[in-house]
């Protein structure tokens, strides 16, 4: 006949269970032990069919807590411990011993059964309030751990990783507790190394993405989608971001990076066949600005454009503004140069004109309070006509790659373009 716990012995299991946590032992089957004599009967709780359980033994502890003994109808059976009624503390549950089946143990050996175990089926783990969980594990009926969850990142997401016969993970999710959604799930390789981290329930319309190098270590790229959006970036092997692009109804966005994350170039490529670039000095400070519109003539490239001619270049100060602009005409001569006051907005100190030779011809002034003074025509052989030189470097059309894969929603985005009918 089966010996109950004693009040001593209850406490033990409880003072147990928390040594088992704070060791981070958890693969072991947490045994409950029923040989202190002396001890009062536990109450049998006998609960409706739809429960599926044939009896639940509870024994009461002096603190308000207790540990209830349960056998299922299908033969499996769990110990439950509280830490105060009603709140749990732990719940393990078993696979059916060999040779029980559907309460058998309970009718074969009565009330006073040895509460026969098989091997562990899972065991979840909460904390005080019972309503937090701390870490759960999952076995197959071989002992093979299928599942393990717990608690990161100081307690404010809860992973739960997968694992196949081999002992590899093969997927894990992840839990905000703080906001109370499902977070990400990551998939792994057949070798175990980490292959994609995902938004949960993913559409094709919203998604967030990580992938990771082959050996799993090291974020290779990032994906992001919402509607009329597309992004992705390629990452330097320490980390730093190398390229981050941008897809949306009408205009892309790239940014190229150092690996010290400094900013070096950024394109960006509109809906009217122009190309937007912006160069950066070794410390991330806008120097240049250059637009450029496809041509008329020529071989399409890659990206689908004819070869680009220079619009404009915008000389750049050490804030940002822009203190020249140069327009060119399609052939390529100067039709324009403008001086920017030193303010926040393009006002206007100075403009030439140039003929089609991209010689100026006419210039204007403004003074201080903003008005324009005489215009300045210059004669043909005029010796104090201005002139206007550039490096050749501002003049060459910046090179860049397009990320492979970046164009891949451009259909679908171009179809969720806004319908003004819908306003």
């Amino acid at each position: 006949m089966r010996k109950l716990l004693s009040l001593t012995a209850a406490s033990a299991i409880v003072a147990s269970l928390i040594s088992v946590y704070m060791l981070g032992v958890f693969d072991k089957d947490i045994s409950v032990s029923f040989d202190s004599a002396a001890v009062a009967m536990p109450k049998i709780l006998l609960l409706p069919a739809d429960s599926k359980e044939c009896q639940r033994r509870r024994t009461l502890d002096n603190f308000g807590g207790a540990i209830d003994n349960v056998d299922m109808s299908d033969g499996s059976t769990k110990v439950i411990v509280y830490n105060r009624l009603p709140n749990i503390k732990s719940v393990t549950a078993y696979y059916p011993a060999a040779g029980y089946e559907n309460c058998e143990s309970f009718a074969k050996q009565g009330p006073q059964n040895l509460n026969n175990h098989g091997q562990m089926a899972t065991f979840d783990e909460r904390d005080h309030t019972s309503l937090k969980p701390l870490r759960t594990r999952q076995y197959n009926r071989q002992g093979h751990l299928e599942r393990a969850g717990n608690l990161i990142e100081g307690g404010t997401k809860f992973q739960t990783d997968f694992f196949n016969l081999a002992g590899l993970t093969t997927r894990s999710e992840t839990y905000d507790l703080v906001n109370k959604r499902n977070e990400s799930e990551t998939s792994y390789r057949a070798d175990g190394t980490r292959l994609m981290r995902q938004t949960l329930l993913s559409t094709e319309t919203s998604f967030y993405r990580e992938h990771f190098s082959d050996d799993g270590k090291i974020l290779v790229m990032k994906e992001d989608r919402s509607y009329g959006h597309y992004g992705m970036s390629l990452m330097h092997p320490n980390g730093q971001t190398k390229v981050s692009a941008l897809q949306s109804i009408d205009v892309s966005e790239l940014n190229f990076f150092r690996t010290d994350g400094t900013i070096e170039l950024q394109v960006k490529l509109f809906s009217a066949r122009t190309v937007r670039f912006k160069h950066f000095d070794n410390a991330g400070q806008k120097q240049l600005e250059s637009i450029w519109r496809e041509g008329k003539v020529g071989t399409p490239d890659a990206n689908g454009y004819r070869p680009l001619v220079l619009w404009s270049i915008n000389e750049v100060n050490s804030e940002g503004r822009a203190t020249r602009e140069f327009v060119y005409r399609p052939d390529g001569t100067l039709e324009k140069v403008t001086f920017y006051k030193n303010s926040d907005y393009y006002e206007v100190s100075a403009e030439y004109k140039c003929d089609d030779q991209g010689k100026v011809i006419s210039s204007q002034t403004v003074d201080k309070d903003g008005n324009k003074l005489p215009e300045v025509v210059y004669g043909a052989d005029e010796p104090n006509r201005p002139t206007f030189t550039l490096p050749s470097s501002y003049l060459a059309q910046p090179q860049f790659t397009v990320p492979a894969g970046f164009s891949k929603y451009d259909s679908q985005i171009a179809d969720e373009r806004p319908n003004i009918h819908d306003r």
